[in-house]
């Protein structure tokens, strides 16, 4: 029979030699941690981008893949709106005012991007539909309908 005191003993340096285990992987953890952050102050982009080529692929040759994009020429398109009940709704583009549709029907020329009809003030609710349109242009469509009630629509030119 064993004594007691030997099966405590032997119990107790077990716990002993998995506590110095524990230790060293600990320590060992924090210095890989310290260098870790260490390398990372001097370039944080460049020290992931190095890391991460190492585990993915090949790098990339990153200034090679941005090209320069050229600057689009500004394309002029002819639009004919009309606004159903006529109302001083104003059309902006950049935001400058480029016409008015009081009269009911406006022919406007209008550049590639982006016009607003401004409704700001007007509590009835008025449809205005784009009747003609150069035949180049995508958007807005023939006889679409915006309505426009006391807000501002934004109506895409695009070719």
């Amino acid at each position: 029979m064993r004594r007691r005191g030997s099966l405590l003993e032997w119990l107790w340096n077990i716990v002993q030699r998995g506590e110095r285990r524990i230790i060293r992987v600990v320590v060992l953890a924090s210095v890989i941690l310290v260098l870790m952050q260490l390398s990372a102050i001097r370039d944080p982009v460049q020290f992931y981008m190095a890391m991460a080529e190492r585990v993915e692929a090949p790098s990339l040759d990153l200034p090679s893949l941005a090209k320069p994009t050229l600057v689009e020429s500004v394309n002029v398109w002819n639009v004919t709106l009309k606004a159903i009940p006529a109302a001083p709704i104003r059309v902006l583009q950049n935001g400058k005012v480029i016409a008015t549709l009081a009269k009911g029907e406006q022919q406007i020329t209008v550049q590639s991007g982006q016009i607003q009809l401004d409704g700001v003030g007007i509590a009835q609710r008025i449809q205005v539909q784009v009747l003609k349109k150069d035949p180049q242009l995508l958007e807005p469509r023939q006889n679409q309908i915006f309505v426009v009630q006391g807000n501002i629509q934004n109506v895409t030119v695009r070719h």
